[in-house]
């Protein structure tokens, strides 16, 4: 039933009630949610950041290619359809299938999917090759080709789910991949409020890798299908951030980005104690010479840290055998020596909730420079004087391996001749920022018995859950 129209009783005309009826219509347009079929540009970073070669082949489905430039051109584009985009030294060039490369003087190709079954495959020279559903914009970007794909949203979780997760935690943690998927959901629908695309890097947004990684994880994003998190007030779509492993703590958003925000608090997580594998303990070892080199400081004598109360640090202060001092944020310390681009193990600098020891080069010169075996300050009582090399390294085992004085760092590996300076042992909890949910704190929690809504309400405040 229509709502009562003002002025109804006022003996408005039938043409004056048509129209306030269309404009009651449109203001409900206007404010309706966004729904489900919606299409989301995703730019394919990760993978095919500054591509100088790549070659689309059609996989499944019937597609179009859409050439535009001063005169646009439509080519049909079924499975098996091959185009390959490149460099041919002073402008970019295609070839599309056996045709020879010609000089393309366009701004933009679209590869249009005409069907839900559209699947294509993007490879690269040195072997790279990634399955995408849905469409594929190529613009060239005076010395590479910018990629966007253009999948509808639900298919878009199905990439994003099982490679920030795992496929395989669907077996005893289906839970915990129905609440990755509902904050996925959430924080794409807020992010694109603010922007018109998102990336599919990890280091910007969420990690996607299209069809590529389908599998047992779609289960969650049917079981959710629509559902988002908005704050309990405005009912507003939240900004649904979340880490792989919080070292067992979370944290506020204000001692990581400056900015607070009420759905984050900072608390214990008994749930990613003991998860995760390096994730959860890690260890990174440094030379004093190397660590002051980068921070443009002679060898570092003292480390101080300033924490939060979560044991996360906010400000290092180092110390050089010059008396110099040089106070950086926790953040940017920890940034100097994060694995970008590589695997993480257990020998990574992987986040800013860490403890610092020194074993100082005269403790070395006296014999001591064993090599360091499983002691670790997150897991053993501190000893009163602990601070002492002796006592270090009474608690150290002899593992077999290169003495510390020959260590240039855990990435960098060892010297030639042995320093004199010492070394830094940093002992490490947690993989991320730790603010909002914790991955690995939610497989564990799933693995425990406790649903999505409960996993999703430990790790966000003044939350309730919509569904579009």
């Amino acid at each position: 039933m229509l709502p009562y129209l003002p002025g109804e009783k006022n003996g408005l005309s039938s043409i004056q009630k048509c129209w306030l009826l269309v404009l009651f219509l449109f203001l409900v347009f206007l404010n309706a949610k966004p729904c489900l079929a919606q299409e989301i540009p995703i730019e394919l970073v990760w993978k095919f950041k500054d591509a100088g070669w790549i070659g689309i082949q059609i996989e499944e489905g019937n597609y179009q290619l859409k050439e535009l430039n001063q005169q646009a051109s439509i080519t049909s584009f079924p499975a098996g359809s091959l185009l390959e985009c490149a460099w041919g030294g002073y402008a970019p060039i295609l070839r599309l299938n056996d045709n020879p490369f010609q000089i393309w003087r366009g701004t933009q190709i679209e590869l249009r999917a005409l069907d839900s079954a559209g699947v294509f495959k993007i490879q690269t020279p040195d072997g790279q090759s990634i399955r995408y559903r849905g469409s594929l914009l190529l613009r060239w970007q005076e010395d590479h080709w910018s990629l966007i794909n253009q999948v509808e949203r639900e298919e878009y979780l199905k990439g994003v789910v099982p490679i920030e997760m795992s496929n395989l935690w669907a077996q005893d943690g289906l839970e915990a991949l129905k609440a990755q998927t509902v904050a996925a959901r959430t924080y794409v629908v807020k992010k694109l409020q603010t922007s018109s695309q998102i990336t599919d890097s990890p280091d910007f947004d969420q990690a996607y890798l299209g069809k590529e990684v389908e599998g047992k994880a779609t289960l969650a994003i049917a079981a959710t299908e629509g559902e988002i998190l908005v704050d309990t007030q405005t009912q507003l779509p939240i900004d649904a951030l979340y880490s792989s492993h919080n070292g067992g703590f979370t944290e506020k958003t204000e001692n990581v980005w400056s900015n607070p925000d009420s759905h984050f608090s900072s608390h214990l997580d008994p749930f990613s104690q003991g998860m995760g594998g390096a994730a959860d303990q890690w260890r990174y070892i440094i030379g004093a010479d190397v660590l002051g080199k980068a921070f443009q400081l002679a060898p570092i004598q003292e480390i101080q840290l300033d924490k939060y109360l979560s044991g996360r640090v906010k400000k290092v202060r180092m110390t050089d055998q010059q008396g110099k001092t040089k106070e950086v944020s926790g953040r940017a310390f920890v940034q100097a020596f994060y694995p970008f681009g590589h695997p993480i193990q257990s020998q990574s600098f992987l986040g800013s909730l860490f403890e610092v020891q020194e074993i100082t080069g005269q403790a070395q010169a006296k014999g001591q420079e064993n090599t360091l075996g499983n002691w670790n300050p997150f897991t053993q009582p501190q000893l009163e004087g602990a601070k002492s090399p002796v006592n270090i390294l009474q608690n150290v085992s002899m593992a077999p391996g290169p003495r510390l004085n020959r260590i240039l760092s855990s990435s960098l590996g060892v010297r030639e001749t042995p320093s004199p300076d010492g070394v830094f042992i940093f002992w490490g909890r947690g993989w991320g920022h730790g603010v909002g949910m914790s991955q690995w704190g939610a497989y564990h929690m799933a693995q425990l018995g406790y649903s999505y809504q409960e996993i999703l309400n430990f790790y966000y405040d003044n939350i309730a859950f919509f569904k579009e």
